[in-house]
């Protein structure tokens, strides 16, 4: 199959992305940059992609490392990597539509990344966190729910200041969340951050349906609330950089430290894919060898 004829079920893929994936535009304008670089590539080098090897995808991958992108610009080992994602994907969609039978990208990976473990925070920092707004105003109060519903879900930034007052049901200590892609999760949230929740509402203005309100009564923004974040990290003495998705990492870590399954972990944190929330196992694994270290009497 040459490059040219993959390059016609492009658009149909870019169709099957906004329609059944829910994808952003900017989103799929990725895709289609990197899925057509790859076949521009495929093109000029007259490989037919039916009975792609993978010393011809390594070749592409030398490629990109030095620089096929115009200007010959370094690419990270971040970016080479969300290039082959876009490309495999590309690839099982043309199996889906009968016109491959196997995936060429499937396992392929970047050689030599690493993954970077991310800043996460001990349970007795966290709580020291967690006491740090002053609930005696109501940007307090406000602070004080952020800071429970966070850690309570492991939900990210984006996805707390687009909340409205209705996505939380009290009762059922749950709060209706819309992920990446459009996707909606219920979370289930702690008593203490339905609790923080109540008495934030309480003393809020009643009429604007976002959850999270500023001074100026109007939604509350996610550089408001890494700001919120590091003043309270202040106050609370805490050294580590961190930022409001290491609160999700914390979640996460602390879960899993405490016997919750990874299969769990996914759902809680609205991966669509079981190998993003993978990262974990390495955190843990971390943890366990400083706990190690630490602990045994020769392994100093």
């Amino acid at each position: 199959m040459k490059a040219s004829e993959a390059l016609i079920f492009l658009k149909d893929f870019e169709i099957y992305l906004a329609a059944e994936r829910n994808y952003s535009p900017n989103t799929i304008r990725a895709y289609r940059k990197d899925i057509s670089g790859f076949l521009n590539y495929a093109r000029d080098k007259k490989i037919d992609i039916a009975v792609l090897e993978r010393r011809q995808i390594r070749r592409f991958i030398s490629r990109v490392r030095e620089g096929l992108r115009p200007g010959g610009r370094h690419i990270s080992a971040v970016s080479i990597g969300r290039m082959l994602s876009s490309i495999r994907s590309f690839f099982r969609f043309l199996i889906i539509e009968g016109v491959m039978e196997e995936n060429p990208f499937y396992g392929v990976s970047v050689p030599g990344r690493i993954k970077k473990i991310p800043t996460v925070l001990e349970e007795k920092e966290m709580s020291v966190l967690l006491a740090a707004p002053d609930t005696g105003s109501v940007r307090g109060l406000r602070d004080k729910a952020i800071l429970e519903l966070l850690y309570s879900t492991g939900m990210r930034v984006g996805e707390l200041v687009s909340l409205r007052h209705s996505d939380v049901d009290v009762w059922s200590s749950t709060v209706k969340v819309t992920g990446k892609g459009s996707r909606q999760r219920f979370c289930y949230i702690t008593d203490t951050a339905v609790e923080a929740i109540e008495r934030y509402l309480e003393r809020r203005p009643k009429k604007p349906e976002a959850l999270f309100l500023n001074k100026n009564g109007t939604r509350l923004s996610a550089v408001s609330v890494r700001a919120i974040l590091n003043k309270h990290m202040n106050k609370a003495a805490i050294s580590k950089h961190v930022s409001p998705h290491s609160i999700r990492h914390s979640f996460a870590t602390i879960m899993l430290s405490r016997g919750c399954d990874l299969r769990s972990i996914q759902e809680f944190l609205g991966h669509k894919d079981i190998s993003t929330t993978q990262i974990y196992t390495h955190i843990s694994t971390k943890r366990l060898k400083d706990v190690y270290d630490k602990t045994h009497p020769r392994a100093k």
